[in-house]
């Protein structure tokens, strides 16, 4: 049995579009980390309030480094969601597979990704407004400091109590 130990979620930062909002989202994307054996982040588009509900093809999956999972999820997200062009440039100096829909970090950078790659997305992932919920034993909870990083999104973290 696999267990979601961890969701994001992730739409466009729209803080400062409307007035009377409640802080909530209108999430484009839904990452999952789904641990066993095994974790897995799974991608996913997530908008179900447009008027087509989204098509749900295959996940892009990736297992996350032992050492930066969010930072891994947040760059999965980067890479393959939000396709930022300087993001995927600066992964694809590190990382040459042709296809990204499936990646296994962890056994390519067992000591985590350069931290050029990390940098990179800290610095060109922006406006973006995301939701991280994280179980109590979650690998997610490893590196949940490094958001502070990210300054140009619009980061909440909810944990169990």
């Amino acid at each position: 049995m696999r267990e979601t130990t961890a969701e994001i979620w992730i739409g466009p930062d729209e803080s400062g579009d409307w007035m009377g909002g409640q802080g909530g989202i209108n999430a484009t994307h839904l990452m999952l980390l789904r641990e066993n054996s095994r974790p897995a982040w799974m991608l996913l588009p997530g908008n179900l309030y447009d008027a087509k509900p989204p098509t749900i093809g295959p996940a892009k999956v990736w297992v996350p480094t032992a050492m930066n999972p969010l930072q891994d999820a947040l760059l999965l997200f980067a890479v393959m969601g939000a396709r930022v062009p300087e993001v995927r440039a600066v992964l694809n100096e590190f990382e040459k597979s042709r296809s990204k829909t499936r990646l296994d970090l962890d056994g390519r950078f067992p000591n985590g990704l350069p931290k050029q790659v990390y940098e990179a997305c800290q610095k060109h992932l922006k406006n973006w407004h995301v939701i991280v919920s994280v179980g109590d034993y979650s690998l997610a909870k490893r590196d949940l400091n490094v958001v502070a990083a990210y300054d140009q999104l619009r980061i909440e973290v909810r944990t169990t109590r």
